[in-house]
């Protein structure tokens, strides 16, 4: 494979040692020094800590001093300023020298040094641990790579340094089976395997770095990480990987190679590892070369991929990080799938518990409260109406329950997964009601910006309700009309015909009748919506269910702020018996929330609960209305207060405090009132 213009490799030697291939990418400088945060660190006295960089600008590869002590040199020359490098550059940076090379192949490595010479002895026994490749993209995902000649793949023997178009297979099998995979463990030890039968590895470990991918300062350390997945197939016990590794993955985001490190506890432990000599020993006895990964989606990494070889095993390689680092991006696209599925399975978990509680809360989850022969009789009429498609006609008092018989009708239907849309015909003007029922199009009248979809396209394969329905317009009537019969219709504007599968429950408290007599409203539509005809009695008529819906509403309150008075005394109990609630069930859910707000004990009284006694044209009178409401008698102001005042005191057998409550006065002022009216 030909390298691109910008790709080059640096070749280091130690002494008389090839050590190894650091490959250079651009955009991404190389520090040399002795410092252990460098990408290239030189454990060398006549190094600086900061030496020498070598970076990519326009097109060539350069190399600079960093006003170190003992300056760099270039093929024996010592740097004054910047030089770009070609083919065969030696660069001497203390005891380390680095060749430059635009392809490995043109590299030749070094003469082989006699074993038994003293000097050789020596440098063997002080080989220096350091991290001598770096690499942030695997080359056998790069779909350059893969146009290499078919027959040498064909011809490739198993083993770690196979080609890679036979590597790239397996990693293409290897994404099939993760993609099976539902589990993060199991993804893990899947991928850890492969790895580790393509690379002859012994050692090896998935993490998960629990920290936020931050930008972090030189070094940094984290052992911020969670072991996903560990291999031992030497039956020794997995060794985690170093904070200082770690720290350096996560700050340049890429993978790093570091061999001969079994005397440098910095990287094959945690730093403070050298503290304890015992601990410091089991490292030098376990780890001698260490691959670690990051796991990347975007920016962010996400996790790590560890391996690392014992004293005795063969050395992992260049070969191997590559391999290393293309598993790692296959894993974490793998991870980071499932962790998205997993955070959708709880989101939709929590949306349907959330859409529970607010249907119960809006009343969409119908519930019959009450033990009444009234309230039986059309829960049954509805679940023999439901599963049919006729048109349904509620009628009953504003108030009554209309609405919630509708959508217990679509509940029960065969409509229940479509849309419910309800719409109070008496709310708008003739001009909106049919803007809302039928759309408009985009500047079809002033304030039309945009084009909206009418109700009856909304409930299109649900059920729409209609409250109110007397109050139409005849125009509109007529349009209802040609929709309740199948046909057509168009938005305001608009001439496209529109045609919806809607089921229509129409609900009104209006003498439909008299309309018709009247003039008011269409017989043929009436006679059209008249198919089932339901009657939803009001409150008045079932007392049995006052008490249970009371308490209902009662708990519902309590339910939400977790305080409030926990039920009724027996005078507010007499007291809603008694009572006619012209307003129905709609009244008697309001007394109950005020006197949930206004009580001050752990019972609500008739006080807290305010019962109105207005008299409404054909509702019977209160039995628990005061006598002063019956007629009406000339009287003062005066005289009025002073009946009024003894009426509540009546009312409350006497108790002045709970009749000043009553009154709105503090009952020093009653006292005084008292007292002038000459009472006690």
């Amino acid at each position: 494979m030909q390298p691109n213009n910008s790709s080059a490799y640096l070749i280091i030697r130690q002494g008389h040692r090839w050590t190894d291939v650091f490959r250079l990418e651009p955009g991404h400088p190389l520090i040399i020094g002795r410092a252990s945060s460098n990408e290239i660190p030189i454990a060398d006295e006549r190094s600086s800590r900061r030496h020498a960089e070598i970076y990519f600008e326009l097109g060539e590869w350069k190399v600079r001093d960093l006003g170190s002590r003992n300056g760099t040199y270039v093929d024996g020359q010592k740097l004054e300023g910047a030089k770009s490098l070609v083919a065969g550059n030696q660069i001497t940076v203390g005891s380390c020298r680095l060749t430059f090379a635009k392809s490995l192949d043109e590299v030749v490595p070094p003469l082989e040094v006699d074993e038994s010479s003293p000097q050789s002895t020596a440098h063997t026994q002080t080989e220096i641990p350091s991290i001598i490749h770096r690499q942030s993209k695997s080359s056998i995902l790069d779909p350059a790579s893969l146009q290499l000649d078919s027959k040498v793949a064909k011809n490739s023997q198993p083993g770690p340094h196979r080609p890679i178009p036979a590597v790239a297979t397996e990693l293409l099998q290897l994404a099939f089976d993760l993609a099976r995979e539902l589990s993060v463990a199991s993804a893990c030890e899947l991928a850890l395997n492969r790895l580790m039968l393509a690379t002859g590895c012994q050692s090896g470990g998935v993490l998960k770095l629990e920290a936020s991918n931050k930008e972090l300062p030189k070094n940094t350390v984290s052992s911020q990480t969670t072991v996903l997945a560990a291999l031992q197939r030497s039956g020794k016990a997995y060794q985690p990987v170093a904070d200082a590794l770690v720290a350096n993955v996560r700050r340049d985001n890429t993978a790093i190679l570091a061999r001969n490190v079994s005397s440098d506890a910095y990287l094959v432990g945690s730093q403070s590892a050298p503290s304890s000599m015992s601990t410091k020993a089991s490292h030098v006895l376990t780890t001698n070369s260490v691959i670690v990964a990051p796991m990347r989606i975007g920016d962010q990494t996400i996790g790590l991929l560890h391996l690392y070889s014992r004293l005795g095993d063969p050395d992992l390689t260049p070969d191997h990080l590559e391999v290393t680092l293309a598993v790692a991006d296959v894993l974490a696209v793998s991870l980071d799938n499932i962790f998205r599925q997993q955070s959708l399975e709880t989101k939709l978990k929590t949306s349907r518990s959330r859409i529970s509680e607010l249907e119960q809360q809006l009343g969409h989850a119908v519930e019959w409260i009450g033990p009444s022969a009234a309230l039986k009789q059309i829960r049954d009429q509805v679940q023999r109406v439901g599963p049919t498609h006729a048109t349904v006609l509620i009628r009953g008092e504003s108030g009554a329950g209309k609405e919630l018989v509708a959508r217990a009708i679509h509940d029960t239907s065969q409509r229940a997964n479509g849309p419910f849309v309800a719409l109070n015909c008496a709310a708008l003007t003739p001009t909106l009601l049919e803007s809302e029922l039928f759309g408009h199009e985009k500047g079809s009248f002033t304030g039309a910006t945009d084009r909206k979809l009418g109700k009856f396209e909304q409930a299109s394969g649900g059920t729409i309700m209609l409250d109110e329905l007397g109050e139409m317009s005849p125009e509109i009537q007529a349009k209802f009309l040609r929709v309740l019969e199948g046909k057509s219709f168009e938005r305001v504007g608009g001439s496209k015909p529109i045609q919806v599968d809607v089921r229509v429950i129409a609900a009104t408290n209006r003498d439909l009748e008299q309309a018709v007599r009247d003039g008011k409203f269409r017989s043929d539509l009436y006679f059209r919506l008249r198919v089932i005809e339901l009657l939803v009695p009001p409150l008045r008529q079932r007392p049995d269910d006052i008490m249970p819906l009371a308490e209902y509403f009662l708990h519902q309150f309590i339910a939400r702020s977790g305080h409030g008075p926990t039920g009724f005394s027996e005078r507010a109990k007499q007291a809603m018996q008694k009572y006619n609630w012209p307003g129905n069930v709609r009244e008697l859910r309001n007394c109950v929330e005020r006197a949930f707000v206004l009580a001050n004990g752990p019972l609500a009284e008739p006080e807290d609960l305010a019962l109105s006694y207005l008299q409404i044209p054909g509702h019977p009178a209160s039995e628990a209305a005061p006598k002063s409401a019956s007629l009406y008698q000339e009287k003062t102001i005066e005289e009025l207060e002073q009946q009024h005042i003894e009426a509540t005191l009546e009312y409350t057998d006497g108790q002045k405090n709970r009749a000043a409550i009553i009154l709105g006065i503090e009952r020093s002022t009653l006292d005084r009132k008292l007292k002038k009216f000459g009472s006690s």
